[in-house]
């Protein structure tokens, strides 16, 4: 008899289906079909993941779930609504309210296997300020999955050279996006289970 398990998405645009095009187009409901056809266990879904998702709306879990397994995209909105301000000041709080955000998602799920997803470059040029806020936030990102025991998807990385045809409107996943952070959550999934 197969055990069940319960994939938890968490995030933002990045994870669902809406830009897409496609009903089931987004990149968790893609890997989550994924899991399923492996046939190693019955996955369920429990996707939390919504359109403008921020750090401090990622929605508390509870321990009781019994999670294997959790993605999460989340950072660029904070980005993004925060561009106008001082980056030295707001990066800083940025990287408190990301911590604190993987901790607590540590503690609640000690033994699931956790994917994150930094932040991908816009379609458009970014100022000079805005290119090295993001960068020293993706740097930031890798280094604080790796000190959790999580596993990077580097979306950045993958989408590089690419926005044209990964992204919409400037900023969302097209159906080729959410395809290739579906590959980088299975990619990811396969090596922590090695």
């Amino acid at each position: 008899m197969k055990t069940t398990k319960t994939y938890l998405a968490l995030g933002d645009s990045m994870s669902i289906d809406n830009y897409a095009g496609v009903d089931g187009g987004g990149a968790v409901a893609q890997f989550h079909k994924r899991l399923v056809q492996r046939g190693d266990a019955t996955w369920t879904l429990d996707d939390r993941t919504f359109d403008g998702c921020t750090i401090g709306r990622v929605p508390e879990t509870s321990p009781l779930l019994n999670v294997a397994l959790i993605t999460m995209t989340i950072g660029g909105n904070d980005l993004l609504q925060n561009m106008d301000r001082d980056l030295r000041e707001y990066v800083p709080k940025f990287e408190r309210a990301y911590r604190d955000l993987l901790g607590g998602i540590r503690k609640r799920h000690p033994k699931a296997t956790v994917i994150v997803g930094n932040i991908y470059h816009p379609q458009a040029d970014l100022p000079p300020n805005l290119e090295e806020a993001l960068r020293r936030v993706n740097l930031f990102i890798a280094e604080t999955i790796q000190q959790n025991g999580f596993r990077l998807a580097d979306i950045f990385g993958a989408f590089r050279g690419h926005e044209q045809e990964y992204l919409c409107l400037g900023i969302e996943p097209t159906l080729k996006g959410a395809t290739m952070i579906a590959d980088l959550f299975e990619r990811a999934f396969q090596h922590a289970a090695t």
